[in-house]
């Protein structure tokens, strides 16, 4: 996917004549899942927030120190953390899908009565209207840095002295996370795995390939390979889980070929899964992280795979 609709996105801020700063506050739990509350605060005089979208367009889209100059590529979310990739997803990917719908109500109507200051957000989001090649898109740019801080050894000059500022201020960075261009979400960081609570949602397709696994017995230790798949990083590999990888395996021929071919020991006709490597290296060839070398024939773990162009 190209990376000019991102760089887009920058170049046309100016375009939006109405942008919106809102706080932002993220809560987790096991009991309510994701929410969400925005805070809608407006800064003074006129213009002081164009003037700060600008310097976010021109950190990001300058043509010889851009930040947008390091992205290589942008990929459909699949639980890999390549360097110099934005992420993208769309609003219904089961992953973020129930959190979405809850952000996007959250900012529709934002608490109008709290103090700012007082509010324990964690990121901010600007939103408005552009024009991108004479069409209207709405975009949302979310940092998911805490706005709200206090000045430390700071002094404002008053009256023939300086006097050390001790209030909550807002302090906006210019670093942008996250890009939602209408209802496309593109990930610049993975900081935007925790906008959506995405730990949760991997770890819950983890657990739920793992039982289907578990049904198709090819494994003769469950309980090890249970340990190994839910363990360090390997929760977030099973968002590329492979299902058709899986019913291929139900074939013990196909189990034996995959055996010989990338290294992964058995016992019979099962993976022999009491030797952690040989659960590590399963949980790589059912979520597309095992590949073969088209040079020499051995195996290889690779961060992740698409279709070639």
């Amino acid at each position: 996917m190209s990376i000019e609709k991102i760089r887009a996105v920058f170049a046309n801020t100016a375009t939006c004549r109405n942008w919106s700063l809102q706080l932002l506050q993220v809560k987790t739990s096991k009991r309510d899942g994701t929410t969400y509350t925005g805070r809608e605060v407006t800064l003074s005089p006129v213009g002081t927030l164009d003037s700060f979208v600008s310097e976010i367009s021109s950190r990001y889209n300058d043509a010889e120190k851009g930040v947008l100059q390091k992205y290589q590529d942008i990929r459909d979310y699949d639980g890999s953390t390549i360097d110099k990739t934005i992420y993208r997803l769309e609003k219904d990917n089961d992953l973020i899908a129930t959190e979405y719908t809850i952000l996007i109500e959250a900012i529709a109507s934002p608490d109008a009565e709290i103090n700012p200051l007082d509010f324990k957000a964690q990121a901010y989001l600007i939103s408005g209207s552009i024009q991108i090649e004479n069409e209207p898109h709405v975009v949302k740019l979310i940092s998911m840095q805490n706005p709200i801080t206090t000045l430390k050894h700071k002094f404002l000059h008053a009256s023939g002295t300086f006097k050390e500022i001790t209030d909550k201020v807002i302090s906006l960075r210019t670093s942008i996370d996250v890009v939602i261009l209408d209802d496309v979400i593109y990930m610049l960081t993975l900081a935007g795995e925790n906008l959506f609570n995405m730990e949760r949602a991997y770890k819950a397709t983890c657990e739920s390939k793992i039982l289907d696994i578990q049904a198709y017995d090819i494994v003769n230790d469950f309980d090890s390979f249970c340990a190994v798949a839910g363990r360090g990083h390997n929760p977030r590999k099973f968002v590329s889980f492979n299902d058709s990888h899986l019913q291929k395996l139900r074939n013990a021929n196909s189990r034996k070929k995959m055996s010989k071919k990338f290294g992964i020991p058995m016992i019979g006709d099962q993976f022999d899964t009491t030797q952690p490597e040989a659960s590590d290296k399963l949980v790589k060839l059912l979520c597309d992280r095992g590949m073969i070398d088209p040079f020499d024939d051995n195996p290889m773990e690779v961060a992740g795979s698409k279709k070639w162009e």
